[in-house]
């Protein structure tokens, strides 16, 4: 008896406080898979397949992948950071802050991606360094999210979620999705700890990058129209082009002919 008791009772403690309705409930099927497979520890399960198997296929929402294996859930973090360094597209990044005790050796990483967008790292520790870590913005994790680890990129043309939360016993699910309706999920639940912080909580990027005039996805279509527009006339003047070289050459052609049929004639005179 005292063991499916605990196990109510870590279920319960889980569920004191679900921040994230959507996500929640895709780590909650997740878990389920985890038990189906005699699983405790998610470090057990390296690849997604076999629990991907077992859910139901509105488990996940939209576009959002399941990773568990550490490494991969690294190379995805290290993803997301290269392309909003690379790309330099404004917006804002938000993210968990590693431990203090790890805080010297991904200062630098992390003042380079705050020159790239505005930065705003979260941390659950009572007094954290200040000095360290450039432009970030610092803000103080509410308790009901500290199971959670997350990196959001809500940048023109790049809106990405990679958040992961903490198993009960051990390990952690991680979801990476581009799913806008889970980046606004996320992005509400963070605008509370950021306001209560002093700091203003920004608006949502743009679907597509800001360049040449483009500010939404109707100027999308707008601007693909204007060019098959253009590509129209362009093609107009190309056949333009092409029909004035035939007839010129036709000409030429024509003058020749007169020319050598004239040479013979001037022979004989």
């Amino acid at each position: 008896m005292i063991r499916p008791l605990r196990s109510y009772l870590d279920r319960q403690a889980l569920a004191v406080r679900r921040p994230f309705p959507t996500l929640d409930r895709a780590f909650d099927a997740v878990e389920g898979a985890f038990a189906q497979l005699g699983a405790i520890d998610a470090t057990q399960i390296r690849s997604p397949r076999l629990v991907e198997e077992l859910l139901r296929p509105t488990a996940l929402p939209e576009g959002t992948l399941l990773v568990i294996d550490p490494d991969e859930i690294a190379a995805a973090r290290q993803d997301i950071e290269a392309t909003v360094k690379d790309e330099r597209q404004g917006g804002v990044l938000y993210l968990t802050l590693p431990p203090a005790r790890l805080l010297a050796e991904q200062a630098r990483a992390l003042r380079e991606l705050a020159v790239a967008a505005s930065t705003y790292g979260f941390h659950a520790a009572e007094a954290f360094p200040a000095g360290r870590l450039g432009r970030v913005r610092q803000v103080a994790l509410p308790a009901a999210l500290r199971p959670y680890r997350f990196l959001l990129a809500d940048t023109p043309g790049f809106r990405v979620l990679l958040i992961s939360r903490v198993t009960p016993h051990g390990g952690e699910i991680a979801l990476w999705t581009g799913n806008a309706d889970l980046v606004d999920e996320v992005r509400a639940v963070l605008a509370e700890p950021i306001a209560a912080a002093g700091l203003r909580a920004p608006a949502p990027a743009a679907p597509v990058p800001s360049l040449d005039g483009i500010r939404d996805a109707q100027d999308v279509w707008r601007r693909a129209a204007e060019l098959r527009a253009f590509r129209s006339v362009r093609e107009a003047q190309l056949r333009e082009v092409a029909r004035q070289a035939a007839l010129r050459g036709v000409e030429l052609r024509r003058e020749r002919e007169r020319a050598e049929r004239a040479r013979p004639r001037d022979r004989r005179e």
